[in-house]
């Protein structure tokens, strides 16, 4: 009798504790694994917040809009040369993000057209966009009115017209980027404030590597690499500094020390 009254309180027990959890809306995020043949925006709608979507190598033919918070969307292999979204309309971004804290990582994104780019984040905050693979687009990434994101690691190349672009967009960091051979200019910051521009490589980009609007302030650039025709348009706003103070450290030019930017010419 004893026993049976112990084994009754433990199944009243975990039947309390199933019913605290249940009631107390507490769900567990889901994997939803995309694989050829599959639709990434389907994935992505039917995505409640904290999922991860993982995509298998492959090459998916779409354009794609996330409206949900907090996804991640990864390739499986970790490798964006096998794991590639081809916009389906050029006249479209390849993937549009107007919901917070996304994550993106490890994707090829390619097929946009000018004025269209591979990666748009609207209205956003809180994002993170790395290692991932832009070329063959209008732009390459474009945040509009987006604040305190994440952009780094990403090569950013032979786009049509910018590589990065920060348009009324505050408070992000641009950081270990390659921003080369877009036809256009590499970073472009237009009425954008508060931005660390850090640790990014900017070469051999048509119009200029780097563009400052005078209506952009307070933002700091430092231990960049810029090798272009023209290295910059800086028109200038207020507060905006071009050094930190020198520290220890392998800077992106190979020297001893962390501080300004290396601005060259491609004849050396």
């Amino acid at each position: 009798m004893y026993g049976g009254i112990q084994i009754n309180r433990l199944i009243t027990l975990l039947a309390a504790i199933f019913i605290l959890i249940s009631g107390s809306g507490l769900v567990t995020a889901a994997e939803i694994v995309v694989q050829p043949g599959d639709s990434i925006q389907t994935a992505v709608n039917n995505a409640t917040s904290g999922d991860e979507i993982v995509i298998q190598p492959g090459t998916y033919t779409e354009n794609i809009v996330i409206s949900t918070d907090n996804l991640v969307i990864r390739s499986e292999s970790g490798n964006p040369e096998n794991t590639i979204i081809k916009a389906m309309s050029s006249s479209a971004h390849a993937l549009s993000v107007k919901a917070d804290s996304v994550k993106v990582n490890g994707l090829k994104i390619t097929g946009t057209k000018s004025s269209y780019a591979g990666i748009q984040l609207s209205g956003c905050s809180n994002c993170v966009i790395e290692s991932n693979v832009l070329s063959n687009n209008g732009y390459g990434i474009y945040l509009l009115s987006s604040k305190s994101s994440t952009i780094s690691n990403n090569k950013v190349t032979n786009n049509g017209d910018y590589g990065i672009v920060l348009a009324t967009s505050n408070d992000n960091i641009i950081s270990g980027n390659t921003a080369a051979d877009n036809k256009g200019r590499g970073v472009h910051l237009g009425n954008s404030d508060g931005n660390t521009i850090s640790g990014n490589t900017v070469t051999s980009n048509g119009v200029s590597g780097l563009y400052v609007c005078p209506r952009s302030d307070n933002n700091l650039f430092y231990n960049n690499y810029f090798v272009n025709t023209v290295n910059g348009e800086i028109k200038n706003g207020t507060g905006n500094t071009y050094s930190t103070e020198k520290t220890a450290g392998t800077n992106i030019a190979g020297g001893p020390y962390i501080g300004g930017n290396f601005w060259g010419k491609p004849d050396g």
